[in-house]
């Protein structure tokens, strides 16, 4: 059980502060029945009515994101950077979810974002060991002996040895690699690790979720 106001204030759509105020003047309803107390408690599977708008109660809201660049996988806007959140304004848990993991501004990728913080924990732990797989571009050709060592695992410049990765040239200046790792800026080091830069850097899939169906700057729930 949760209060009503608690929970409208956690999507922001009152301030606990005005709830008594806003309760008398705009209507809201729980299941259908209009109610002016804002210590009501409610329940995962009830319906609020808030201004004409249903919100389910959930427990849980997990979404993925087709990230464009030029927005920033962080919860709030950083410098001149817009944050994910700006592409999940039609989403009313919007100002609930959490990002799972970081990536650069300039990098287009699936990012997914949750209310669950355990459910966050799941996706970018690297002991449980999820694949994220990417397509890169590079600044040369990639050749055999750099596909293996990549393919092996790579020392990055702090002495840090990745371990194996799949990888598979798709050109000769594109690869997909797969690791299950997250370290900062780990594909670009691991390129840079085989004399190689990366152009450009997109995010296909995390474990079993992927960017099927999705245009860029779109969103979609997921199921845990």
């Amino acid at each position: 059980m949760i209060r009503l106001d608690k929970y409208l204030a956690n999507l922001w759509l009152i301030s606990r502060r005005t709830a008594d105020k806003i309760f008398k003047s705009t209507e809201i309803l729980v299941n259908g029945t209009i109610t002016t107390k804002s210590d009501t408690k409610i329940t995962y599977g009830d319906v609020i009515t808030f201004d004409g708008i249903e919100i389910d109660v959930l427990e849980s809201v997990h979404v993925i994101l087709y990230k464009p660049a030029g927005y920033i996988s962080s919860d709030e806007d950083e410098n001149k950077y817009l944050s994910y959140r700006h592409l999940l304004q039609d989403c009313p848990y919007v100002n609930m979810l959490h990002v799972a993991g970081r990536l650069d501004h300039d990098t287009e990728w699936l990012l997914m974002a949750s209310t669950s913080g355990t459910f966050i924990h799941q996706v970018i732990s690297p002991k449980l060991n999820k694949e994220k797989e990417y397509e890169v571009h590079l600044g040369r050709n990639i050749s055999d002996k750099d596909l293996g060592e990549l393919a092996k695992g790579v020392t990055l410049d702090d002495g840090y040895h990745t371990l194996p990765a799949k990888v598979q040239r798709l050109e000769p200046k594109k690869i997909l690699l797969t690791i299950t790792e997250g370290k900062f800026h780990q594909v670009k080091r691991m390129l840079e690790a085989v004399d190689n830069q990366v152009i450009y850097l997109k995010r296909l899939r995390i474990g079993e979720w992927t960017l099927e169906g999705l245009e860029k700057g779109k969103w979609k729930y997921i199921e845990k």
